[in-house]
């Protein structure tokens, strides 16, 4: 995935610096962590056959009963390793709307759940994040490129929207990496 992106951070930080984006500083101070993250993924071990079709784990599949998530939808659990998924949907509810408050409890049930219902997991480590953590990168990288190539709005609330996007991919995502090690200390 990243093979075609990891090599231009530094020319689309050089991009946004000559076309004075307001986040063009921050995009340079966060380059070789960028290209840090698209080598993570270039070459983390994936956890085997994952589905990118059909996105069977994710919250709107799961429902609360007794103040744990219940899956709606485990059709395939038995026949495809979904877990990427798996751990996507648990760093999703467990992180709420940011990364500052992770509920180890909540991470550690939609896990106890996933086995519950016949699912086995994988063995912990990062390669659980490994798609998600693609995604946002080249997400990051699409928001950026629309920005700099001016099919954005020139003006008002759709223009303030995107670099918005910006920004939170060029935050978000360096905070994200750095705290792997914590990630992966709730897996197990």
């Amino acid at each position: 995935m990243t093979d075609s992106t990891s090599r231009d951070w530094l020319e689309l930080a050089a991009r946004a610096a000559a076309t004075g984006q307001p986040w063009a500083d921050e995009l340079a101070s966060h380059v070789e962590t960028f290209l840090a993250i698209a080598h993570f993924v270039d070459t983390c071990e994936r956890p085997g056959p994952v589905v990118l079709t059909h996105k069977d784990i994710q919250p709107w599949n799961l429902l609360a009963r007794d103040g744990r998530p219940v899956v709606l939808d485990w059709e395939l659990s038995g026949m495809l390793d979904l877990a990427s998924e798996l751990g996507s949907t648990a760093l999703s509810l467990a992180k709420g709307s940011g990364f500052d408050n992770i509920e180890p409890s909540i991470f550690r049930s939609v896990l106890d759940g996933y086995v519950a219902g016949g699912g086995a997991l994988p063995p912990s480590g990062p390669s659980w994040f490994v798609f998600m953590i693609g995604g946002w990168l080249g997400f990051t990288r699409w928001n950026i490129l629309r920005c700099l190539a001016g099919v954005e709005a020139s003006t008002g609330p759709a223009l303030a929207l995107s670099h918005e996007s910006v920004r939170n991919g060029v935050r978000g995502l360096p905070d994200m990496f750095g705290r792997l090690p914590e990630l992966e200390a709730l897996l197990v």
